[in-house]
C-alpha cells in the first residue's frame, strides 16, 4: 500500500490517495489565505507573514486542492469566487477562536486567571501558604478541602486535588513532595494538670485522645512507641483536630498535636515529650507531572518560608 506524502511546504498533511480531497485545511493555510484576501495580492501577503512569494503561491494551492474547489480568480485581478466568499467568513472566525484561545493560554501562563483545588491536613501551615500565593496571583480562584494524611494522598493520586499540604514523617514514592517545615510531636494536655514536659513512658499510659487511623499525628505517636515497645492506652478516637482539642479540655485524656497546631486555645497548652523528637516536615505533595502547572508551581513557592520553621 502506498503511504500518505508526509506535511509539504504548504502546511498541509496529505491523505492517501484514492481521496476526493488531496490533504487537510491547516491554520498557517487558512492565516495565509486571509492576509491574501486582506493585502489584496501575494506579495503584500508575503511581506504580512514574512514568507516567500512562492510559498504563498504554493500554500494557496494547497489549500484549493484540499477543498476540493476554486477560491481566488487570478486574472485580471484577485477575485473571490462564490466558495471563497464562504471560506473567507469561515477562515476569519476560526482565527479568531484560535487567538482567544491563545489570549486564554497566556492567561493561565501568566497566572492572570485559573483555578487550583489545594487539599490540607495542616490549617495552621496552609492558610497563611494560601494568603501569601492570593496576595501575588488574585486571579487564581482556589478550591480547598480539610482531611486526614491518607485521604490527600488518595485524592491527589485520583487527580481529586492538585496539591496538598500536610504532615509526612518520609516523603512518598511516586508522588512530588516539596518540604516546606520541619514539624515536632508534642502532647497535648490542660493547662492547669500539664507538667513542663513529659515521658513518652507517660503519655503511653495515657489514658489518650488519638485522631482516626490515617493521621499522621496518629502514626507518629505508634511510631515512636512501637520503637520503645510501648502499648498506647487509647481512651477515646476522634475524627478531627477541633474534637480532639474539645475532649482534651474536658479531661478524657492526653492527646498529641504537632507544635504550632493549638493556636489561641488557652485551655490547652503543648507539653514537649521527653524522648528523641518525634519529629516529621510540612509537605506540598502533587503528582510529578502536575508540578507544570504554572498555578500549582507558583502555590509551592508560596508555601517556602511560610509559618514557623519555613525551609528559607
Amino acid at each position: 500500500m502506498k503511504m500518505p506524502k508526509a506535511s509539504g511546504s504548504d502546511g498541509l498533511s496529505n491523505e492517501a490517495p484514492g481521496e476526493r480531497r488531496e490533504g487537510r485545511i491547516s491554520l498557517a493555510a487558512l492565516r495565509c489565505f486571509v492576509a491574501v484576501v486582506e493585502g489584496g495580492g501575494l506579495s503584500r501577503a508575503a511581506e504580512h507573514l514574512g514568507l516567500s512569494q512562492p510559498t504563498v503561491s504554493v500554500t494557496l494551492a494547497g489549500l484549493e486542492r484540499a477543498c476540493g474547489m476554486l477560491l481566488l480568480h487570478r486574472r485580471p485581478r484577485l477575485l473571490l469566487t462564490d466558495a471563497g466568499r464562504d471560506m473567507l467568513v469561515r477562515a476569519r472566525l476560526v482565527l479568531g477562536r484560535m487567538q482567544e484561545l491563545e489570549s486564554s493560554l497566556s492567561a493561565f501562563r501568566g497566572l492572570r486567571r485559573g483555578s487550583l483545588t489545594i487539599g490540607f491536613s495542616t490549617p495552621f501551615f496552609a492558610m497563611p501558604m494560601i494568603a501569601a500565593f492570593l496576595r501575588e496571583h488574585p486571579g487564581i480562584a482556589l478550591r480547598t478541602r480539610l482531611g486526614n494524611t491518607a485521604g490527600l494522598l488518595e485524592a491527589v493520586a485520583g487527580c481529586e486535588i492538585e496539591v496538598a499540604v500536610m504532615t509526612l514523617v518520609d516523603p512518598v514514592e511516586g508522588m512530588a513532595c516539596t518540604k516546606l517545615a520541619d514539624q515536632r510531636l508534642v502532647a497535648c494536655m490542660p493547662r492547669c494538670a500539664a507538667p513542663r514536659s513529659i515521658s513518652l513512658e507517660r503519655v503511653a499510659a495515657g489514658p489518650l485522645v488519638l485522631r482516626e487511623p490515617g493521621s499522621m499525628t496518629r502514626l507518629m505517636l505508634e511510631r515512636a512507641l512501637a520503637s520503645r515497645q510501648l502499648a498506647p492506652q487509647v481512651r477515646l478516637e476522634v475524627g478531627s483536630r477541633e474534637a480532639a482539642r474539645e475532649a482534651i479540655a474536658a479531661g478524657i485524656g492526653i492527646g498529641v498535636v504537632l507544635d504550632g497546631e493549638l493556636g489561641e486555645d488557652t485551655r490547652l497548652v503543648a507539653v514537649p515529650i521527653e524522648a528523641p523528637a518525634i519529629s516529621g516536615g510540612v509537605y506540598a505533595v502533587a503528582l510529578p507531572e502536575s508540578l507544570e502547572l504554572p498555578a500549582l508551581a507558583a502555590f509551592i513557592e508560596a508555601g517556602k518560608g511560610t509559618g514557623p520553621g519555613g525551609a528559607r
